[in-house]
């Protein structure tokens, strides 16, 4: 195809893009939302290949979720079931669902659903956030507590699908986070009470109290609706680079582009560049690793640091300045009518530009600490 007929083809993508509006309608167990072949757990990123030794801290959660779903009664059992294959691991976004750094998805776990108002966008889906540390297995770390924390999101889960439905406008609640200080990715504190504030008065008793405490329980959302929008631009866009899928597994960074919606393109994954927090001693970065990247791909996170002054705070000194700027905007096709005008989304695989990354939490990569940093991952030129 060529560069005339890709770049309309492109166009066409952005244009399905910025019709898809996003609304939280559903919870409920992800075996009722995606079809998933027997005993597979769901894990970010694209494939890992047959001879790739899972991360540890992805293998940590996969044994969580195994144990979780009944299919073996430890977490040595349950790496064991993995490596002989009686457990598989597959592609998250490959089912529809996306899912933060290392947290795998198992099929009884409860997810919430987030879909076009308009009918013509694919639904996406996202797992219940799993709340605050020690317990959250999305840092990749054994924790106490655990087991403890699914079986609570199993509970509240039936109270959040009562709740939801009624549905939940999110492109309110990005606009909010842009205006108090997020950039919808590292920092997401003003898009959570913004939208704590419509959930809230909907809940009560354990639900409640756990949408209080999980002070993050919009990212799962922001995940969920980013990839509903870029997913929005693959339909009848032969030829199209703009990417509609995006994620790491903690070996390789994987995209895919409307063009070629089946196909995972991957590179080996860049390790986050950014502070490290007093816990983390010598311990090293994971290399890249959640979905939340599609996040990023839709124009936000690390293309919109510059609405977010705490995260610029942190992160300067680590990563370049033109992060700071309108110019970290230039690899995206356009402006969105709902957000400000130098905010320009939809990532274009194909375009030049003087940078492009994923903001991200580091985890330690031997599986033990958990989360001990965060920065930026800079995103693969070419496939």
């Amino acid at each position: 195809m060529d560069k005339i007929a890709s770049a309309k083809a492109t166009r066409n993508s952005f244009e399905r893009f910025l019709a898809v509006e996003p609304q939280l309608d559903g919870c409920a167990p992800v075996a009722s939302l995606t079809a998933l072949p027997e005993r597979t757990l769901l894990h970010a990123g694209p494939p890992f290949n047959e001879d790739e030794a899972i991360p540890p801290p992805v293998l940590n959660s996969a044994a969580a979720a195994a144990c979780f779903e009944g299919w073996a009664d430890s977490h040595q059992a349950a790496r064991a079931a993995i490596a002989r294959g009686s457990i598989r691991l597959e592609p998250a976004q490959d089912y529809a669902v996306v899912t933060p750094l290392a947290f795998v998805v198992s099929p009884s776990m409860w997810a919430l659903r987030v879909s076009d108002a308009g009918g013509a966008g694919p639904a996406r889906l996202s797992p219940l956030n799993d709340g605050p540390l020690p317990s959250a297995l999305r840092f990749g770390a054994v924790e106490q507590g655990q087991a403890g924390r699914l079986a609570l999101l199993r509970r509240i889960g039936p109270a959040f699908g009562a709740a939801l439905r009624d549905p939940v406008p999110v492109l309110p609640v990005m606009q909010d986070g842009l205006a108090g200080g997020d950039d919808l990715h590292g920092r997401v504190s003003a898009a959570n009470a913004a939208l704590v504030a419509r959930l809230a008065p909907r809940l009560a008793g354990e639900a409640r109290d756990y949408l209080s405490a999980a002070n993050q329980f919009v990212l799962n959302v922001l995940m969920a609706a980013c990839a509903a929008m870029i997913g929005g631009g693959t339909t009848g866009t032969d030829g199209s680079t703009m990417v509609t899928a995006a994620g790491a597994n903690g070996i390789r960074f994987g995209w895919k582009v409307a063009g070629r919606p089946n196909v995972w393109q991957t590179m080996a994954a860049s390790v986050p560049v950014g502070p490290r927090f007093a816990n983390a001693g010598a311990r090293a970065f994971l290399p890249a690793i959640g979905d939340s990247a599609v996040i990023d791909a839709c124009g936000f996170g690390a293309a919109a640091l510059r609405y977010a002054p705490e995260m610029i705070e942190a992160l300067r000194g680590h990563v370049a300045e033109v992060y700071f700027t309108p110019a970290a905007s230039e690899p995206f096709l356009g402006c969105h009518p709902a957000f400000p005008s130098d905010l320009k989304l939809g990532l274009d695989i194909g375009s030049a530009a003087p940078v492009r990354g994923v903001m991200l939490a580091a985890i330690d990569a031997a599986g033990e600490t958990g989360l001990i940093g965060r920065g930026v991952a800079p995103w693969p030129i070419s496939a």
